[in-house]
């Protein structure tokens, strides 16, 4: 008995022994893969960071640059060929944080309606949850700016665990997304701000699905493609309420014309946000980089 006590004894010790070289053995070898992984899209950011400026130089020396960027732009809208939403064209919500909701009900309607329409499906069912957590947003970034506190929108705390679970990953968003075909969602730092700008939202550097929460998904697609196609000419608000018509839409509100800034504009995109996935570590990395604009 004691000799087959003492064999136990053995087994279990080298069991241990077993396991914790597995352990250290795997944990290395993740963070080894988790590091390379790192690596690769950091290097694929830099190369679509470079092409991005070496278009820019081409952009203003040929018009056949030119040209062909607007062929592109003019393509049946796509997630995976647009560009993500610019900076320049997110909703930003400084002013309901100075100023609360009364003195601008409808950029506080047309925020509520970017939760409703970007997060109901993947994230909650519950009626109105996208007021409750607007207002979350919105009373914790007053909070934090009276405070004098450092304020950034992916650092608030929401005071309600299951309302601060939601909002995490909304910021997050998924690895893949398209609204049409319902599958996932995106990041909420692709499409709000808060900035303390008088800046209009731009709607020729706004992506389809945001100019969907304005007019319609329907609608969208054709004003993204008016204002993309190749010899375009800057629309106004008669060409897109007639757009807007034709897709049954007849009851645009007059405010909202007042937060948008309309035609095609040629005002410099300083900030893109780039997003790079390596496929073999599942490693994703998202940036925001700086263009700066040579006159």
């Amino acid at each position: 008995m004691n000799i087959l006590g003492l064999v136990f004894s053995l087994l279990l010790i080298l069991s241990y022994g077993f396991y914790a070289c597995w352990e250290k053995q795997s944990g290395a070898a993740r963070l080894r893969g988790t590091y390379l992984g790192n690596q690769i899209v950091n290097r694929k950011i830099l190369n679509r960071y470079e092409s991005e400026v070496y278009e820019r130089l081409r952009r203003k020396k040929t018009d056949g640059a030119i040209k062909e960027t607007a062929e592109k732009e003019s393509q049946p809208p796509l997630n995976a060929k647009i560009p993500l939403n610019c900076d320049c064209a997110k909703i930003n919500l400084w002013p309901l944080i100075q100023e609360g909701r009364e003195e601008h009900q409808v950029l506080y309607e047309m925020a509520a309606k970017l939760l409703r329409t970007f997060y109901t499906r993947g994230l909650y069912d519950k009626p109105r949850l996208e007021y409750r957590l607007l207002d979350a947003i919105l009373a914790s970034s007053k909070s934090a700016l009276q405070k004098k506190t450092p304020f950034a929108l992916e650092k608030l705390s929401l005071g309600d665990e299951s309302l601060q679970l939601v909002y995490y990953k909304m910021l997050k968003g998924t690895k893949e997304w398209d609204l049409r075909s319902e599958i996932g969602y995106p990041s909420l730092l692709d499409y709000i701000k808060a900035e303390q700008t008088e800046e209009k939202i731009c709607l020729f550097h706004a992506h389809p699905d945001l100019i969907g929460v304005f007019f319609g998904i329907k609608a969208a697609q054709k004003l993204f493609a008016e204002m993309h196609k190749e010899n375009a000419i800057s629309l106004t608000r008669e060409a897109i309420e007639q757009i807007c018509g034709e897709f049954h839409l007849v009851s645009l509100e007059p405010e909202l014309f007042n937060l948008l800034e309309i035609g095609r504009t040629n005002h410099p995109i300083g900030k893109i946000t780039l997003v790079e996935q390596d496929q073999e570590t599942h490693v994703s990395l998202r940036k925001n980089v700086y263009l700066r604009e040579n006159s």
